[in-house]
């Protein structure tokens, strides 16, 4: 017989007597059941936008992916969950760059959600030995499409999470709506960050019918109510750390009795825990038909690093994408630099339930487990992905079917997902679009700290609303989005109309190299997430290389710098430290090299004339690909006019 010491649990044979009480006695244990799941917090009120439901929710899926997502409702024990506190802590009237009054509203939230934990878990080698203990343990999620993909092998128990309000835990949702609901467009975002704890809401300066600078910040939030949106901006606690005591929140009963979190314990990250997300979107937009008088008609959802890899589980994870009835939850997804390309496309997995709790483990398998059939392919949301092709991290998978192709850099991982996409026939529902020089983070995250940096750092703001343009044009009107762009020759072989990656001005008419992990002005370092602007020189000098003699009057500067690691930024191609070349020179050796901007012939030499012609023809092309907003294109018109390149 089924027994278990933990008592948010409700037996299968109380539910389907649940489903036929009358409403009194649904009522009355739904209230009981609120009380046992509630005792863990202090003081807790009812969330008047979510109702509490049994979880795990029952697919409304034929082709439930067990290999991916854990067992289906009826192998785990349900039980009532949800958020148990809703309340508005803060609000206040700000201005979008229209001057249009704009609510911003924080909601905080308390409540469960249903998932599993990797207890004791092996690692596939490898990245481990096959130990127990060795796998990570510090995530709880609905789901193990994403942790899987680090080799944990499970067990992964089921149990139920609580996450609590407070000021030093802030899980809330911050939701951003016009104050005339004349101003509103009628569809809404929700953007969700990395694994990180609580990342607050900010702005940038915006200006009406500008090119507005580093509206990556905060996901774009700025950028989208100054068009008219409804923006609900999610602070959950997403750390990745595992030692004990890292302040993460979070705290977990299994059903087996084993208590995981809190003071003295590995903390629970909810870095990919879909439910999560799904209750706080139901919450956040109820809110905004109370306030606005109706329901978002199109719901969009925006996620950075592990934010992006929590959508695409909600894409990749057949009948992931829906909310507490069944219907679809966002009508498209903009998944921004997916964090390391976890979330491959293809896995070679099996589970297997492995005791009476519904606990599984997984097992590699010769299988590839993900199959997209016709009713997932009816159901597959529009997706825009963006790649950032500046990006140095690296970790190997423990797929062989992918690590024995790419190397295991986040940047390859990403391009064969793209690979992959399109082999299964996603090519016309996911379009890809690699951004060259920009790494993990754009020009926004060195904005409020080091202005001067970041004015010089590839700004890919232009592209990324042109591209938000793109996904709800194809969601609300069908119209096709721009062909995917990536360099990548396996890919061009599977699509004849992908192209090569965006360059920006900045990388086809290159005043110099954009890399990550360099030493800011002021002796800080940065790791791999901004790709500070290292500049060619503006006039040819001697070239020598380190080992030899300086010329006389030759600048230590001239040289080509070493980064924070100490490390040659090798902008020469030697292997050698060597005299930075000239921005004339590089061009002259891209002209060599068959590129086809940024050129010039032998004999030619660099004019204001020349250069402003390379960055009107970019970006004027890039702006007739759909690739570029209006704003940006005049923009970089103007800037060519002025940027520093040794000559007037």
């Amino acid at each position: 017989m089924y027994t278990t010491n933990n008592p948010y649990i409700v037996r299968a044979s109380d539910i389907q007597n649940y489903r036929k009480l009358n409403l009194v006695s649904i009522l009355l244990l739904a209230f009981l059941t609120n009380i046992m799941i509630s005792a863990p917090a202090s003081a807790q009120t009812e969330c008047k936008y979510l109702a509490k439901y049994m979880a795990p929710l029952e697919s409304t899926v034929k082709n439930w992916q067990t290999a991916l997502a854990g067992p289906q409702a009826g192998e785990v024990e349900q039980r009532l969950v949800g958020p148990e506190e809703c309340r508005i802590v803060d609000e206040k009237i700000i201005q979008n760059a229209y001057g249009k009054p704009w609510r911003q509203v924080t909601m905080a939230l308390s409540g469960t959600v249903f998932g599993y934990a990797p207890v004791k878990s092996k690692v596939l080698p490898p990245l481990g030995n096959g130990d127990e203990g060795e796998g990570r343990e510090n995530t709880f999620s609905d789901h193990v499409f994403i942790t899987q993909a680090r080799g944990n092998m499970g067990p992964y128990l089921p149990g139920v999470a609580h996450y609590q309000y407070s000021d030093e835990n802030p899980n809330s949702v911050v939701i951003l709506i016009p104050q005339n609901a004349a101003d509103w467009n009628g569809s809404m975002w929700l953007l969700a960050h990395g694994a990180s704890r609580f990342d607050p809401l900010e702005f940038q300066p915006r200006e009406p019918g500008k090119f507005n600078h580093y509206t990556q910040t905060s996901e774009s939030a700025g950028a989208l109510i100054d068009e008219g949106f409804a923006v609900v901006w999610t602070r959950r606690d997403a750390s990745e750390a595992g030692e004990p005591d890292s302040g993460v929140s979070n705290t977990v009963l299994l059903d087996n009795g084993t208590r995981l979190g809190g003071p003295g314990q590995v903390s629970m990250g909810f870095n990919n825990h879909l439910g999560l997300i799904r209750d706080w979107t139901m919450i956040s937009q109820n809110f905004i038909k109370e306030q606005l008088g109706k329901q978002p008609q199109y719901k969009f959802f925006r996620g950075h690093s592990a934010g992006a890899a929590l959508g695409r589980s909600f894409v990749v994870v057949n009948g992931a994408n829906v909310d507490h009835s069944g219907k679809k939850l966002f009508d498209g997804f903009f998944l921004n630099d997916t964090a390391a390309g976890h979330g491959a496309t293809a896995y070679y997995w099996e589970a297997e339930v492995v005791d009476e709790f519904g606990a599984f483990r997984l097992k590699p398998s010769g299988k590839d487990t993900l199959t997209f059939d016709t009713e997932q392919m009816g159901l597959m949301p529009p997706t825009v992905e963006v790649i950032h092709g500046a990006y140095a991290g690296a970790s190997t998978s423990t797929v062989p079917q992918l690590f024995e192709r790419v190397p295991g850099t986040y940047y390859e991982y990403k391009l064969e997902n793209v690979r992959i996409n399109i082999e299964k026939g996603l090519g016309d529902k996911w379009k890809a679009y690699v951004i060259a020089g920009t790494s993990h983070n754009d020009a926004s995250a060195e904005a409020f700290d080091y202005p001067e940096l970041a004015k010089d750092m590839v700004d890919i703001g232009g592209v990324e609303m042109a591209l938000h343009h793109t996904l709800f044009d194809w969601v609300a009107t069908g119209k096709k989005p721009p062909a995917t762009r990536i360099d990548a020759v396996d890919v061009w072989e599977l699509d004849a109309n992908a192209g090569p990656a965006i360059q920006l001005p900045d990388t086809a008419c290159p005043r110099g190299i954009y890399r990550p992990y360099m030493n800011r002005p002021d002796g800080t370092k940065v790791g791999s997430s901004p790709a500070l602007f290292v500049p060619y020189l503006t006039m040819p000098v001697p070239q020598i290389n380190v080992t030899q003699k300086r010329p006389t009057g030759f600048k230590e500067e001239w040289l080509e710098p070493l980064d924070a690691n100490g490390n040659l930024v090798n902008m020469t191609n030697s292997l050698l430290r060597m005299t930075r070349p000239s921005i004339q020179q590089v061009w002259h050796v891209r002209y060599r090299n068959g590129e086809k901007t940024g050129i010039l012939r032998p004999h030619e030499n660099l004019t204001r004339e020349r250069y402003v012609a390379c960055v009107t023809d970019v970006a004027t092309q890039l702006h007739a690909d759909r690739l570029l907003t209006d704003e940006a294109l005049g923009w970089y018109k103007e800037k060519a006019k002025t940027d520093e390149i040794g000559v007037e």
